[in-house]
C-alpha cells in the first residue's frame, strides 16, 4: 500500500452514511451519518490514507 492523502475539492468535507442523501436533504439526518471531517469553506480537507492500486482499496483512520 502506498501512503499519501485522500482529499476533497475546495469547500468539501468527508462524511459517512448508509446511503448518500439527496442534494436537498440535510446530510446530518441520513441514516448512519458520521462526520469524518469538518467543512472548511475555501480550504481543501485531507486525511492521511493508504492506497492499494492493485486491489483498488483505500484505508483511512479518522
Amino acid at each position: 500500500m502506498k501512503k499519501g492523502y485522500l482529499f476533497t475539492t475546495k469547500d468539501g468535507a468527508f462524511s459517512f452514511a448508509v446511503e448518500v442523501p439527496g442534494v436537498f436533504s440535510n446530510a446530518k439526518n441520513a441514516e448512519g451519518y458520521i462526520q469524518i471531517t469538518p467543512l472548511k469553506a475555501g480550504h481543501r480537507i485531507s486525511l492521511e490514507a493508504y492506497c492499494c492500486e492493485e486491489c483498488r482499496e483505500i484505508v483511512v483512520k479518522y
